[in-house]
């Protein structure tokens, strides 16, 4: 086993490729400003952000995120009652979050947990739904039922959507609410309202992008 230390390896001309045809095994990092192999890289961490990745095969994650929903109180307002889709003008917002995605060869899985309900009796059916900031439709609902005289006084819902990237600038995701008075809010039992219970952090929950390359 021998060792060369030097600052710089080039090719004869001076411009022209190194080729190691017997391969390369590196120990620390690697920086390079353009890598082109003809089989595969295998490799324990890959860095960056995948801003300028092609190629990668469909169904690759290269991204996931994950914000919080809090546990808060709500005006209640309701979607219409229709077959037309939710406007963003409509029910109650109650989530909001910038995102850029990393790149644009992705689509993007948004999933949304929380639990809609009511700390008195304001509504019988319940429903939540996720918009885009530049489109006034919804990009999905789910939807539940309940009532003062049901044993059962909220939701939870579990939202899940699919889109595909827009490229790499902002855009405003939320979610807004139909019917109930409260977001995240325990069980508050055996025919009962909604109660603050188990803490405020710990009955928060998740709203996670993923970006899966395409």
């Amino acid at each position: 086993m021998s060792e060369i230390k030097t600052t710089k390896i080039i090719g004869e001309t001076g411009v022209d490729a190194v080729n190691f045809t017997s391969g390369l095994n590196v120990t620390g990092i690697s920086t390079a400003t353009n890598v082109s192999v003809a089989s595969s890289v295998t490799a324990g961490t890959l860095f960056g952000n995948g801003a300028g990745l092609t190629n990668a095969g469909g169904g690759i994650l290269l991204k996931k995120s994950s914000y919080t929903i809090t546990r808060q109180t709500i005006s209640q307002a309701t979607f219409p009652a229709d077959d037309t889709i939710p406007q963003i003008s409509e029910g109650t917002q109650f989530f909001s979050q910038a995102y850029t995605p990393s790149t644009a060869n992705c689509d993007l899985v948004i999933t949304a947990h929380c639990r809609v309900t009511e700390t008195s009796n304001v509504g019988d059916i319940f429903a939540m739904a996720l918009y885009v900031n530049d489109s006034t439709d919804a990009l999905r609902v789910i939807s539940g039922l309940t009532g003062g005289i049901s044993p059962i006084n909220g939701d939870n819902f579990t939202l899940i959507h699919k889109m595909p990237s827009w490229g790499v600038s902002a855009k405003t995701f939320s979610l807004r609410a139909s019917g109930g008075n409260a977001i995240n809010y325990a069980a508050g039992g055996y025919n009962a309202y909604g109660a603050t219970r188990y803490g405020a952090a710990t009955h928060a929950s998740l709203f996670i992008i993923e970006e899966i390359s395409t």
